[in-house]
């Protein structure tokens, strides 16, 4: 039995030392690569870049959010522009820095702050110290050296909805930097698959954000196509790709809000999926199996990857009553909270992180109009308890809820 296994692995890795396979770049079908050419974005590149442009003549441009669907190309087409932005900036020796955090991967307000700290070359501790002492050794860097400060914070919907601090303390800072900078400045670009997430900031800081907005519209069906096209000739060997492959996956993508993340995830995995089946066509077949095994995985990986205050309000949800209220979810946390030693969150916040679970389609968070009762928002699962339940299991700190 054990001989019959290492054959098997053999020819696996024989197969991949030989070359023989399907991809010339499996790259180029990663979420994060950037292509020299992004279509259907001209106009918000044209505005990121007017909007940037004050910053070559060492004047503080206006802070900035990008809002869009999942995979309607923000954080491409920011990292495109700001690619092409720090070419110009070394071409004619411009000090200008570029930050770049995920808020959602950092996962607290403090994290956000160290990625900022060490593009700026800046030693921190990753725990350990108040929020206000991180911001002032950032802005005390920032003063002493004069630095033009270009701070991207995708996901920035994570800070406002789930920020333990009632007051936004970080954001508010930031948006306030100058007033703390001897000299240079921090602008900020945020980004967001949320329209509604200003809802949850602190009045103080959507008066100071004084932000413009670009929004960024789903793609096409066609212009998915398009784009696939485009990937193609870069990741897949010459005539793997019928036709019939690409207008499936761009139809299916194209169903979910015009997903271009979606559709070039589609195509790389029914291209796995066909080399391993020794395939020379990534027939319409793997595209299907790729739809139902990305849905299996992602949904796991969704809830695998939530912070555990997400996690205990999804368990709140399913392990309650079949429909819910907002106060029901609540109470229900908070007797979680309760057993599991966690700080429970404001209702306020916790009312945030639902419509961030329904925004995912983890939950269903819709309002029901109640007449002259007033309106009330009724929450249901959209997953079953069992793959909840195996998530739970499977993370050390969450099982505790299960007990």
């Amino acid at each position: 039995m054990q001989t019959g296994k290492n054959d098997v692995l053999d020819s696996i890795f024989n197969k991949a030392l030989t070359g023989d396979t399907l991809f010339i770049d499996r790259q180029a079908l990663r979420t994060d690569f950037i292509p020299q050419d992004l279509p259907f974005r001209d106009e918000q590149i044209t505005s990121i870049g007017q909007i940037l442009s004050p910053i070559l003549q060492e004047s503080k441009p206006s802070n900035l959010l990008l809002y869009g669907k999942t995979g309607s190309g923000k954080t491409a087409v920011a990292k495109y522009v700001l690619n092409k932005f720090e070419e110009t900036t070394k071409k004619h020796s411009k000090s200008i820095s570029v930050a770049y955090s995920n808020a959602r991967l950092a996962g607290s307000e403090y994290r956000v702050l160290v990625d900022l700290a060490h593009s700026l070359g800046m030693d921190m501790p990753f725990t350990g110290l108040p929020i206000s002492e991180v911001l002032q050794r950032i802005y005390t860097n920032i003063s002493e050296n004069n630095l033009k400060v270009i701070f991207i914070i995708d996901e920035i919907d994570y800070l406002a909805t789930h920020s333990k601090s009632s007051n936004d303390d970080m954001l508010y800072s930031l948006t306030r930097s100058s007033e703390h900078l001897g000299a240079g400045f921090i602008s900020i670009m945020g980004i967001s698959n949320d329209l509604n997430f200003k809802n949850f900031l602190d009045p103080r800081v959507l008066s100071s954000l004084n932000e413009e907005e670009i929004l960024f519209p789903p793609y096409t069906v066609t212009q998915l196509s398009s784009i696939l096209n485009k990937r193609i000739k870069f990741a897949f060997k010459l005539k793997c790709v019928p036709p019939g492959t690409i207008n499936l996956c761009s139809a299916l993508a194209g169903s979910e809000h015009g997903d271009a993340r979606r559709a070039i995830e589609l195509l790389r995995v029914a291209g796995e999926l066909a080399e391993r089946n020794d395939e020379k066509i990534v027939h319409e077949k793997y595209v299907r199996e790729a739809s139902q095994k990305i849905d299996k995985d992602r949904i796991y990986q969704a809830i695998k990857t939530l912070p555990i205050h997400e996690k205990t309000v999804l368990y709140a949800v399913s392990s309650g009553k079949e429909t819910s209220t907002t106060g029901d979810v609540y109470n229900n946390y908070q007797r979680l909270c309760k057993k599991t030693g966690l700080d429970p969150l404001t209702q306020r916040r916790i009312s945030g992180l639902l419509s961030e679970l329904d925004t995912q389609g983890l939950v269903n968070a819709s309002i029901i109009n109640q007449g002259r009762h007033g309106r009330t928002k009724k929450i249901s699962s959209h997953i079953s308890q069992d793959i909840i339940n195996k998530v739970l299991s499977d993370d050390s700190t969450a099982k505790i809820l299960l007990i």
